[in-house]
């Protein structure tokens, strides 16, 4: 059985109820900025982005900066009382041999250099982190919203992402797909859609599941749309692909495009939450596909000069969780030589 976290129950306990009432839970990336820590601006990835994102969706955050009290009580900020805490979990590497956490640098290059070392005293562990709101403090500035990027600059750079994915477009019909025997996205022709981000949003899931070509990303693709179990998992990792990119490429959604998006998958749902009932790790698997997958289409449609006008703080690189790191190290936690290994892959989930 793969191993978990209060973070992971509670994000599969709030999954499967919010699809048992016909609600999608990754919309709650539709409307928000991409959560982040409210004192180095390290942007939250994979699980932790998602879930507190549904957090905010609940609870009608518009704040997207996080911290833990600690943290908050360093630079003045209050927590009020009587405020709950959300969880985000934090993965490193245990040295059984040197009885200690290695930081991701220590750890991946033991990964490449030494295999054998690190198969036999790599442990790869979780630990969970209590963290507030903006909204639930005193004291911090007032956030200021980032710009909403243009949809027309975005409908731009439609033939860029086609181009540098070597992919074949063509529009007839009423159906979007996406073929993986031609490697081509099929859409409707671009006038019957209601809007310009229909019409991007419909794109852009389509190619996600470009992605998945063996000159891409080499996902298993083959009969997938036929066996329902594979095509429900090809479905969800692309439908919250899809969320993290219209949500990194800051796209706003009205109400009634909400609406209709959820409509439009409602024959899904039910699939959605029989896999992750039956396979609660298909959830965590498909959120970590889900953010390569949105990151490989930032870049390729090269993205990357509309995000920087929005005059967002520069992003620290991923691995700047030194804070977190120098709590855990400083626990000298000596886990057990049973403790679970899990894959290095879930470095992206930090």
């Amino acid at each position: 059985m793969a191993a978990t976290n209060k973070v992971r129950e509670e994000l599969i306990k709030s999954f499967q109820e919010a699809l048992t009432q016909g609600q999608l839970p990754w919309h709650c990336c539709w409307n928000q900025a991409r959560p982040q820590n409210a004192i180095s601006g390290t942007r939250y990835h994979g699980v932790n982005a998602l879930w507190l994102s549904w957090i905010a969706e609940v609870k009608g955050y518009e704040d997207p900066r996080w911290c833990t009290f600690k943290q908050a009580e360093a630079k003045g900020w209050h927590i009020r009382k009587g405020e709950k805490a959300a969880h985000v979990e934090y993965w490193a590497y245990f040295d059984r041999a040197q009885k200690k956490l290695l930081s991701w640098k220590d750890a991946n290059e033991i990964l490449r250099t030494d295999s054998q070392y690190a198969e036999k005293n790599l442990i790869l562990t979780s630990k969970v982190f209590a963290v507030f709101n903006g909204q639930q403090m005193d004291g911090i500035p007032l956030y200021e919203k980032a710009y909403q990027t243009d949809i027309g600059d975005i409908r731009a750079k439609r033939d860029t992402l086609i181009a540098n994915m070597g992919i074949s477009y063509r529009e007839q019909g009423q159906q979007a797909y996406y073929s993986p025997l031609e490697d081509r996205v099929t859409l409707p022709p671009e006038g019957t859609f209601e809007s310009t981000y229909g019409y991007m949003a419909t794109f852009l899931h389509e190619c996600g599941h470009a992605t998945g070509h063996v000159s891409r990303m080499n996902r298993p693709m083959d009969g997938y749309s036929i066996n329902p179990e594979s095509y429900a998992k090809e479905e969800l990792r692309a439908e919250i692909a899809s969320a993290f990119t219209v949500q990194e490429l800051n796209m706003a959604l009205t109400p009634e495009q909400v609406e209709r998006e959820t409509q439009q998958h409602m024959a899904y749902v039910q699939s959605w939450a029989a896999t992750i009932e039956k396979a609660p790790e298909a959830l965590f698997q498909a959120i970590r596909d889900a953010e390569k997958i949105s990151d490989y289409l930032i870049e390729k449609g090269e993205f990357a000069p509309l995000l920087e006008a929005q005059k967002e703080p520069k992003e620290p690189e991923r691995q700047s969780f030194d804070d977190m790191f120098t709590s855990i190290q400083s626990e000298r936690e000596q886990l057990p030589a049973t403790s679970p290994v899990l894959t290095p892959s879930l470095e992206q989930e930090r």
